[in-house]
């Protein structure tokens, strides 16, 4: 089992993230892959960066050293209703792939019930196409309940490496939540969600956990270039030649 594109990475325009566009892509060919997506937070988040960032991503090569570069964000979920960083039209368009998360900065934990509400409304969005690590012990939600809905709303679910690490409780939760997404057929991408070059790539602990579930690769769509590009074509983009 493999990755062949990391689609959650930070560049130093979120504050508390450290190297360039250039240093993640450079890493990203030393790590082998065939693709990136560069995916900041929104412009509302306390460390994102303006809205212009979003508004002139048209400028960034579709390849920098031989890695396709795919211009995306995460959005940040907002409380209470499950809402989104709230952007122009102009500022939307670039944007190739988008995650929406749960931060406690523009949402606060609450519970089980106000978590799934907001997850739902964000199943009914049409700028999102994956649920960002939703792992997060600090955010329960049903788990089930979401997951048996995403095929329906078109939506992806991220296995997100760092959460294993950094988020208590994540382990469980993204077993859980995988196993789900095995028996509905949901398919996930698997990302290293870095902030420094240095980790871009790094799924290691997320693939040994789908290992241990048994998880099919052919629903992780960033496994193979064919799946990633059949899936991005499927939403009328074509980000491989």
């Amino acid at each position: 089992m493999q990755i062949i594109a990391d689609l959650h990475m930070h560049t130093n325009v979120t504050a508390h993230a450290y190297s360039t566009l250039t240093e993640m892509a450079h890493a990203a060919k030393e790590r082998g892959l065939a693709a990136i997506a560069i995916t900041n937070h929104g412009p509302t988040n306390p460390d994102g960066p303006h809205e212009w960032h979003f508004s002139n991503m048209d400028v960034i090569p579709r390849q920098i050293e031989g890695v396709t570069v795919i211009r995306g964000i995460e959005f940040d979920i907002t409380a209470p209703a499950g809402g989104v960083n709230v952007m122009a039209n102009k500022s939307l368009r670039p944007i190739e792939f988008a995650l929406a998360s749960f931060h406690e900065c523009l949402f606060p934990p609450a519970d089980k019930n106000i978590h799934t509400q907001a997850l739902e409304a964000i199943l009914h969005n049409p700028y999102v196409n994956a649920l960002g690590h939703l792992g997060n012990g600090k955010f329960p939600f049903d788990h089930e309940y979401i997951i048996s809905r995403c095929n329906e709303h078109g939506k992806i679910v991220e296995i997100n490496n760092a959460s294993l690490s950094i988020r208590k409780g994540s382990h469980e939760n993204c077993a859980d939540i995988a196993r789900l997404c095995k028996k509905y057929e949901v398919p996930i991408t698997v990302n290293s969600d870095s902030h420094i070059c240095y980790r871009v790539g790094h799924v290691e602990d997320a693939l040994a956990m789908l290992e241990e579930i048994g998880f099919p690769e052919e629903l992780i769509i960033n496994s193979s270039i064919e799946r990633l590009d059949t899936y991005f074509r499927g939403r009328g983009l074509q980000i491989f030649a």
